[in-house]
C-alpha cells in the first residue's frame, strides 16, 4: 500500500515469510524489530506505525480479535483477553487501571533502546493499535484525553495529534493512554455472549496447546513477576524454582537473545512504578518489595528506568 518494495525491504530477515506463521510459535522479539527497522527506512515517515495498525481491524487477529468484539464491555474485553494475551505477545502486556480520576491503559513493553528506530516503531504501533481498537470497540468511539509516550517527539507531531485527538506527551516515564473516567464500562456494539463464550473456550485450548513451548525469558519473568513482593529475585532462587543451575539459566537466556539483569530490571521498574502509583506505600517499602535492601540503590535506579525521581514520576502522574 506503500509502495514498497517488500522482496527488497525485507531481504535478509531471518524468518520464513512466505507463508502464514504457525498457530504454535511466536517470531523472536529480535526478528519483528528487525522488521520495523528495514519497513521503517524503506518508507521513510515516523508516521508509518500509525498507518500500519489503521490498515487492521480487529477481525485480522483472529481468535483474539474476535473474543474482544464479542464481550459486553471494553473493560470485560481487556479482561478475557489478558487471560490470553500469550497468544499475541510475550514478555510485554498491557494493563488496565481505573479510579476517580481516568481509565488508564498502561503498555509493558520489551526491554529495548529507545533510540532504536525499529524498537521505536514497534512501541508505536502498539500504542496506537490499543488506541484504534478502543475506538473500534467502545460505542460512541472513545478518545484519549491524554496520550504519554516513552520515546522523543518525531520531527512532524501532526499526523499523531490527528489520530489520537490530542497531543501526545513525548519523553514520558511510561506509555499511557488515559481516558475519562468508567471509559472501560462503556458498552461493546457487537457483543454476542454465545460467541465470547466460544471464542474464550477457543482462546483457551489454544493457550494451552502453546504452553508446553514456553520461552525461559517468559518463565524468568513470570518468576520474578511472582517474586515482587519482597521475595528471592536472585538468578540463583529463579533457577532454582525453574529446576535449573544458574549458570544453565545464564546459557539458556543467552540463547534467547535475554539476560537475567535486564529481564529483572525491566520487572522491577513495572512493579515499582505500579506500587508507586497505588499511593499506600513510601518509596522505601517500595524499594523492599522489588528487592533492595538499601533505600538509595533503588532512588538511582528508579532514576535511570524512568529518568525521574519516585516523587517526580508520581507529580507526573497526578497531571
Amino acid at each position: 500500500m506503500e509502495g514498497v518494495d517488500v522482496g527488497k525491504a525485507l531481504a535478509g530477515v531471518k524468518a520464513n515469510l512466505a507463508g502464514p506463521p504457525r498457530p504454535d510459535e511466536h517470531a523472536p522479539l529480535s526478528t519483528y524489530l528487525d522488521v520495523w527497522r528495514r519497513v521503517m527506512a524503506a518508507v521513510g515517515d515516523e508516521a508509518f506505525p500509525l498507518r500500519a495498525s489503521n490498515a487492521f481491524k480487529l477481525e485480522d487477529h483472529e481468535l483474539f480479535g474476535f473474543l474482544a468484539i464479542s464481550c459486553g464491555t471494553l473493560g470485560e474485553a481487556y479482561e478475557r483477553t489478558a487471560k490470553y494475551r500469550e497468544l499475541y505477545a510475550t514478555g510485554a502486556r498491557w494493563e488496565l487501571q481505573t479510579d476517580d480520576a481516568a481509565t488508564r491503559v498502561i503498555w509493558y513493553p520489551w526491554t529495548g533502546d529507545l533510540a532504536d528506530g525499529g524498537f521505536r516503531a514497534a512501541m508505536e504501533y502498539a500504542v496506537v493499535d490499543m488506541d484504534n481498537a478502543i475506538r473500534r470497540l467502545g460505542r460512541g468511539e472513545p478518545r484519549p484525553m491524554a496520550v504519554v509516550l516513552r520515546h522523543a517527539a518525531p520531527a512532524t507531531t501532526a499526523p499523531f495529534t490527528a489520530q489520537y485527538g490530542v497531543t501526545p506527551t513525548w519523553d514520558g516515564p511510561l506509555y499511557e493512554l488515559r481516558y475519562p473516567p468508567r471509559t472501560h464500562e462503556l458498552p461493546v456494539a457487537s457483543f454476542n455472549s454465545r460467541l465470547r463464550d466460544y471464542f474464550d473456550e477457543e482462546c483457551r485450548r489454544q493457550l494451552d496447546a502453546l504452553g508446553g513451548g514456553a520461552r525461559v525469558v517468559d518463565q524468568v519473568r513470570k518468576a520474578l513477576i511472582r517474586a515482587m513482593d519482597g521475595g528471592d529475585a536472585t538468578m540463583e532462587g529463579v533457577a532454582k524454582k525453574l529446576g535449573l543451575s544458574a549458570r544453565s539459566l545464564q546459557r539458556r537466556l543467552a540463547d534467547e537473545d535475554a539476560r537475567f539483569a535486564d529481564v529483572l530490571s525491566d520487572v522491577r521498574a513495572e512493579f515499582a512504578k505500579r506500587y508507586l502509583t497505588r499511593g499506600t506505600l513510601s518509596a522505601s517499602e517500595v524499594a523492599y518489595l522489588v528487592g533492595f535492601t538499601e533505600p538509595p540503590a533503588f532512588f538511582k535506579a528508579f532514576k535511570r528506568w524512568t529518568g525521574m525521581t519516585p516523587g517526580e514520576f508520581l507529580s507526573s502522574r497526578a497531571g
